[in-house]
């Protein structure tokens, strides 16, 4: 009778498997946490997760993925994805690269692409649907608009509602503006912005040169002016101009 039992195998390794390090038993992908950068004094009030913001009008290639966050001094994006089309060197030490301070915002609309319906929102206001895209018209002639469509409608609905709130507020001693200062008992020059150091020394030559054509251009008009004098008066030693006159 033969048997039915399948062979042993007869075949033996000896190399050891490579041994497992800690990346590969922590496969799991380590989600970092976006935190906003907030001056003393300042809070958060509200923020929405999985917020798209566009760059372009025309593409979607160039949006970034991110955190908003509302607080009591302005609107902030938060994104790991670097900035495309970045031809600016400076950097603005209040404020981040997609930050909006409240007191620039001009008008709120939010808008809800399948309902086909828009609002423009404004301070204690309710809204009746979930926005599914938020657009901003600043002040200083930016729009920034940002996307709704992966992120929790109700989050997305209090984050619309809480920037209408604390940008339009009833008293303009409610400011953050008017706190922060109240907290500094000492008045200190602040350093808004930073520039890299070729640029403040190519700035430093232009102006230069600015100030160097404009002092010629003022000495030849004075030339040109004391020229065309001279046909109609007397110049004196001094340097002082007297204009002859007729008398009948």
């Amino acid at each position: 009778m033969f048997s039915l039992k399948p062979p042993k195998p007869t075949f033996r390794s000896y190399l050891l498997p490579p041994p497992q390090t800690d990346d590969k038993i922590n496969s799991e992908p380590k989600i970092k946490k976006l935190e906003p950068v907030l001056l003393p004094g300042e809070i958060v009030v509200n923020e929405v997760n999985f917020v798209r913001k566009c760059i372009a009008t025309d593409t979607s290639q160039y949006d970034l993925w991110g955190k908003l966050i509302c607080s009591n001094f302005k609107i902030s994006f938060i994104t790991d994805d670097p900035m495309p089309l970045q031809k600016f060197h400076y950097r603005n030490l209040l404020l981040g690269e997609h930050d909006v301070p409240l007191t620039c915002i001009e008008q709120i609309v939010t808008v809800n692409d399948h309902k086909r319906k828009q609002k423009v929102l404004g301070p204690n206001q309710k809204l009746k649907f979930n926005p599914t895209e938020l657009i901003i018209y600043c002040k200083d002639f930016r729009i920034v608009r940002f996307r709704f469509d992966e992120s929790g409608p109700e989050s997305a609905k209090k984050v619309c509602l809480a920037i209408a709130h604390y940008s339009q507020p009833t008293d303009l001693q409610l400011l953050f503006a008017f706190e922060y200062v109240g907290k500094n008992t000492t008045i200190q020059q602040t350093k808004l912005m930073e520039f890299p150091q070729e640029m403040e020394e190519e700035e430093e030559e232009e102006v230069m040169e600015l100030v160097v054509a404009a002092a010629r251009k003022l000495h030849s008009l004075k030339l040109t002016r004391i020229g065309t004098e001279k046909s109609r008066g007397q110049v004196l030693p001094g340097g002082e101009f007297v204009l002859l006159t007729r008398v009948t």
